[in-house]
C-alpha cells in the first residue's frame, strides 16, 4: 500500500478527495498550476512505501494528464491571443469601412430621421407580412408629441416606402421619431421594423466601435444594410 503524503503541499491548493478515483485532478480548486500538479506528483513518489511502491500503471496515467494540462494550458493562451488580435483587425477593418461611407447614401435601421440641413433623411420604409394591411406613418418630436402622420391605406405584402420631403416641409430642423403600425384584417396592430435613407456626413468612434452620423443622427455600422454612390 502507498504510504499518505505527510509533506505539505503548495499555498492555495487543495487536496483532491480520493473517493475511490484514482484521477490527481478530482476536487482540486482553479488555482491549481502545472507547477503545482507536479510538485504534488514528487512529493507522492517521495513518500511512497519503498516495500509497494506506486502502480506503474498508475504512475503512467498521472503523467499522461499532467501533459495534458500543459497542452490545455498553452493552447488557451494561444487561443486568447489570436482572440485579441481578430478582434483588433476585425475594429481596424469597421473603422476604415466606416470612414469610406462618409458622402454616401445608406439605408439603415432606425426609429430616428434628420430634418433640415443637407443630411435630411430623405425616405422611410418598411417590409409588411404577408397579408398586407391598413399601414400608418407616425412622427413625433423628441418629446413624443405626434407632429405628421401619413396614412398609407391598405398595402399588399413587401416593401413600402414614404418619401419624407412633403411631409416634413415646415417642421424645425432636429431629429424626430418615426414608427409604422399596421393592423391586419383580424384588428391586430403590430409595427414593423422601420429602415430610413438618410446621406451620411460623418464618422465617430466611440468604445463600441465606429459609427456613421447624418446630421443629428448616430447610425452604428451593423445597422447599415445597403450603400449606394451618389
Amino acid at each position: 500500500m502507498t504510504a499518505p503524503i505527510t509533506g505539505t503541499p503548495p499555498a492555495n491548493t487543495q487536496l483532491p478527495s480520493t473517493g475511490g478515483s484514482t484521477n490527481p485532478l478530482a476536487g482540486l480548486n482553479d488555482s491549481l498550476t502545472a507547477s503545482d500538479f507536479l510538485q504534488l506528483l514528487v512529493t507522492q513518489m517521495t513518500h511512497q512505501d519503498p516495500t509497494a511502491p506506486t502502480d506503474d500503471t498508475q504512475m503512467a496515467s498521472q503523467l499522461a494528464q499532467f501533459a495534458q494540462l500543459s497542452q490545455l494550458s498553452d493552447i488557451n493562451t494561444t487561443l486568447t491571443g489570436q482572440g485579441s488580435a481578430s478582434s483588433n483587425l476585425t475594429t481596424s477593418i469597421d473603422n476604415s469601412a466606416a470612414l469610406n461611407l462618409i458622402g454616401k447614401t445608406v439605408t439603415a435601421s432606425s426609429n430616428q430621421i434628420a430634418v433640415g440641413g443637407t443630411s435630411a433623411t430623405t425616405a422611410v420604409s418598411t417590409t409588411v407580412p404577408a397579408g398586407g394591411g391598413d399601414l400608418v406613418l407616425t412622427i413625433t418630436d423628441s418629446n413624443g408629441n405626434k407632429v405628421e402622420t401619413k396614412d398609407l391605406g391598405n398595402v399588399n405584402a413587401g416593401n413600402q416606402a414614404v418619401q419624407l420631403a412633403a411631409l416634413t416641409s415646415g417642421l424645425p430642423a432636429g431629429a424626430y421619431n418615426v414608427q409604422f403600425s399596421l393592423k391586419d384584417s383580424a384588428g391586430n396592430i403590430t409595427n414593423p421594423a422601420t429602415m430610413i435613407t438618410a446621406k451620411v456626413d460623418g464618422v465617430t468612434f466611440a468604445s463600441g466601435g465606429a459609427e456613421a452620423t447624418s446630421g443629428p443622427l448616430t447610425i452604428p455600422i451593423g445597422a447599415i444594410a445597403s450603400v449606394t454612390s451618389n
